[in-house]
């Protein structure tokens, strides 16, 4: 349950609120402010929750399905989410959700710090927006490059120096989150990772864009909710990245779609992970943008053939074909939305 409070409301009254509201043992509550409004989240037992009969409550926001803040009739969602910019070192800016096609482009993990930087220089000269790089995987065998970790901090640190760009790296463990937001510009949650409320809720806590991907088994109101944990905890700048789903996986086109009568916030789409194919990541991404992705995370390396993991290599698109993809996927995006049909 949320409880709205009047604009203007206090900190402190606020917090008194808080403290009414979750008196009793079985019950948290607390403050949070999002989008200029304040709200109590209330968790645990509803029944046993006391609502004060305070002048600064607004309204008390029921939520069944888990999910209030981020739907699309909340008015708390964002439609544009910004990674980069102040008070970094200046770089060029991107505004997921835009009018533009917002793209990153760069290796699933951080392995080799020169090659990154190489890839980094070079998806910054085809116009990308950021860099992606994995400090952290979650692998499907144990034997499988797990990725840096906080050892590739230094690492991810320099190339976000050298080649002037934001980076998004993706982070697993909650212990890590408040050293990793230190250095990235956004936060990578992988899609088998929307059931660690610790993470999603140290997220919360951090001021850096979130990047949420869906799981291939998560429905459309599992991928809301872990958006509605890192709102819950003071961030509202969540974005979503679609792909594969379902069993055998396919591209999953139709989340993009779905998820607009649903939520404000920006989607994206990854074609390389949902497609595995380096050869079918402009099909897939031409199709996302037709669907109207606000987005693309494209997977990308100079030199695939040194990836630690031979897989990894498979799904690399060339950088020097990247602006010429992007510049199609935006056509493809302005053609489609010009056929749009109101009903």
């Amino acid at each position: 349950m949320l409880i709205e409070l009047r604009p203007g409301t206090s900190a402190e009254v606020a917090a008194e609120v808080a403290a009414r509201a979750g008196a009793h043992e079985d019950v948290t509550a607390w403050p949070v402010r999002l989008a200029g409004r304040v709200f109590v989240v209330v968790s645990g037992d509803e029944s046993l929750a006391h609502v004060p009969a305070s002048p600064a409550v607004l309204a008390r926001r029921p939520t069944p399905d888990g999910h209030w803040l981020v739907r699309r009739d909340s008015g708390v969602a964002p439609r544009e989410v910004t990674i980069g910019g102040p008070p970094e070192a200046p770089r060029e800016v991107g505004a997921v959700g835009g009018p533009r096609l917002w793209w990153a482009a760069g290796p699933c993990a951080l392995e080799s710090t020169e090659d990154a930087i190489e890839t980094a220089v070079a998806v910054r000269a085809q116009g990308a927006h950021a860099l992606r790089a994995g400090l952290s995987k979650t692998r499907s065998s144990p034997y499988h490059f797990p990725g840096r970790g906080l050892r590739g901090l230094e690492a991810l640190a320099e190339i976000r120096r050298a080649a002037a760009i934001p980076v998004i790296t993706e982070v697993c463990d909650p212990r890590e989150v408040a050293a990793v937001a230190e250095v990235a510009d956004c936060l990578q949650v992988d899609g088998r990772q929307l059931d660690n409320r610790p993470l999603l809720a140290e997220l919360g806590a951090q001021r850096r864009p979130v990047l949420l991907m869906r799981g291939p088994r998560a429905s459309l109101d599992d991928w809301l909710r872990a958006a509605e944990f890192v709102f819950t905890r003071g961030n509202s700048a969540v974005v979503l990245c679609a792909g594969a789903t379902g069993t055998p996986q396919q591209p999953g086109f139709g989340a993009i779609t779905a998820l607009r009568a649903r939520t404000e916030l920006p989607v994206i789409f990854d074609p390389s992970h949902s497609t595995r194919s380096a050869a079918l990541v402009a099909p897939a991404a031409l199709a996302a943008s037709a669907y109207g992705a606000d987005g693309l995370l494209i997977e990308s390396c100079t030199k695939p053939e040194r990836l630690y993991r031979p897989g990894d290599a498979a799904h690399m698109f060339p950088p020097e074909s990247l602006a010429d993809l992007v510049a199609t996927c935006e056509r493809v995006r302005d053609s489609a939305r010009s056929l749009e049909v109101s009903w």
